[in-house]
């Protein structure tokens, strides 16, 4: 019931993963936490995750560079499944819903993540707050890489560590969009890590550290661009955990 909640809708309008919900491999996935002597809480059980699916394709980031070094980093969004399902006529792109992203109600923040504050909350004519961060990273006037990503609020943190990754610790674009993200946004009070990309005494020293630790198996699906003007050369690089991204030449 859970996977059917996350995953389930009418085809017309969602893209549903059929075959891996009713594949071997997955469904065994899911029994792991299984217990035959003790009933789990409701609470502590998600749906599963599948590849492409944690984030979805609702937001979706390229970063373009021509030969006379002229850069875009363009990040656009719809936010639902095909946004509003209104299109503008002779321009050929959605409209998004982004409503959503308004803070809810006025004048209440919880711990929960649910934000009140007055900036942001909803009025006639007025722009919803968005995550997206497309970034051109410059250097004497001239552009030195171009970043980006989709994934809502981890948006923020993950183009910043790229940005880190590459600047403070010398990494390639390839390494430093490869490398495991971290996530935390005020309220609620959790850091996320990637599951897969951190080391056991990693986490157990930020969690000595009073940190609340928790975890999602993607974050991000930065696209980025490197420029080395010394050499003339221009390094591309697609993250892995999309499923459709490519970095490509011309």
């Amino acid at each position: 019931f859970a996977d059917r909640a996350h995953f389930l809708g009418d085809p017309d309008f969602v893209d549903i993963p059929r075959k891996k919900l009713l594949s071997d491999s997955y469904n065994s996935s899911r029994m792991e936490s299984f217990n035959w002597g003790w009933a789990n809480s409701s609470d502590s059980i998600g749906h599963g995750d599948i590849p492409g699916f944690e984030e979805s394709t609702e937001t979706t980031h390229f970063s373009i560079i021509d030969e006379q070094g002229n850069a875009v980093a363009v990040t656009t969004t719809l936010n639902g499944n095909l946004g509003s399902k209104v299109a503008v006529d002779g321009a050929g792109f959605l409209l998004n819903n982004e409503m959503g992203d308004f803070n809810a109600i006025p004048g209440y923040t919880n711990s929960y993540g649910k934000i009140g504050t007055l900036p942001n909350q909803i009025e006639p004519e007025k722009r919803m707050l968005s995550s997206m961060t497309p970034t051109i990273v410059a250097k004497d006037g001239k552009p030195v890489f171009v970043i980006g990503t989709p994934g809502g609020r981890t948006i923020i943190n993950t183009v910043f560590q790229v940005i880190v990754n590459v600047i403070d610790h010398d990494m390639d674009i390839a390494k430093a969009i490869e490398a495991p993200k971290m996530h935390h946004q005020w309220l609620p009070d959790v850091t996320y890590f990637e599951s897969w990309g951190f080391s056991p005494d990693t986490e157990r020293m930020y969690e000595e550290m009073g940190h609340k630790l928790n975890y999602r198996s993607s974050q991000g699906r930065a696209m980025g661009i490197l420029i080395d003007w010394n050499n003339e050369m221009y390094y591309g690089a697609a993250d892995s955990r999309s499923y459709h991204g490519k970095a490509s030449g011309y």
